[in-house]
């Protein structure tokens, strides 16, 4: 079987080296040579492989940011992470449009200017906002904020359906409070999930969501043979 197997592994493997980049791939070698970043990408691979934005593959991202390979690697084009479309879909990708609350705040306190400024807000403001209430000053702050590079992602973050009160916390009673009514600025919708597993064109690319399949019947495989 393992003879089989193999060449397999190899097959699919060559193919998604042919369509990643080499910036991704390259971070991808990085993080699986390190030892910590190895163990944190580990839970990632298994759990971000349900199209379902469940809680585990959010925990697993947060956790892998929390490594500086790992984030490295999560702000490439992720063209080299089999499970990608997820990571797409759910906004737990750092560097498109649109990012996941935590993990917006997470980057926001691993940068000194947009910590600095959301740190003010929060002391000022957070008691106010969590009651529903925004003063101009607030605004003010939160605007301070969302002017960073880094925390301009507050202005548009979203959760999902499954998210614990963390991430809805934080999107409708603390930043939501004081973006209402803000000019230019459009809330994003709580619910990113996937309920149903993807058909046709809903994810990027059909062929990539077929090699993806391949790779998640193979791990499991290759787990089976590691633990009998």
């Amino acid at each position: 079987m393992r003879r089989v197997i193999l060449p397999l592994v190899m097959t699919v493997t060559l193919c998604l080296a042919q369509e990643a980049s080499e910036a991704c791939t390259k971070a991808l070698t990085d993080c699986e040579n390190d030892l910590e970043c190895q163990n944190r990408l580990a839970p990632l691979m298994a759990a971000c492989s349900t199209n379902t934005c469940q809680p585990q593959c959010r925990s697993a991202v947060l956790n892998v940011y929390q490594n500086k390979l790992g984030r490295i690697l999560l702000r490439s084009d992720a063209t080299c992470i089999p499970g990608r479309d997820e990571l797409r879909t759910c906004n737990f990708l750092p560097a498109e449009s649109t990012v996941h609350c935590s993990l917006g705040k997470l980057a926001c306190e691993g940068d000194l200017q947009c910590n600095s400024k959301f740190g003010v807000f929060m002391s000022e403001c957070e008691a106010d906002a969590a009651r529903g209430a925004c003063t101009d000053k607030c605004k003010t702050l939160l605007n301070q904020t969302i002017e960073t590079s880094v925390g301009s992602v507050f202005s548009n973050c979203t959760c999902t359906a499954r998210d614990d009160q963390l991430c809805t916390n934080l999107k409708d009673n603390l930043l939501g409070v004081c973006l209402k009514n803000t000019p230019g600025v459009t809330l994003s919708p709580s619910d990113n999930s996937i309920t149903d597993a993807p058909g046709g064109n809903d994810l990027a690319d059909s062929s990539v969501g077929h090699g993806f399949n391949i790779l998640s019947a193979i791990s499991v495989y290759l787990l089976t043979v590691l633990v009998f």
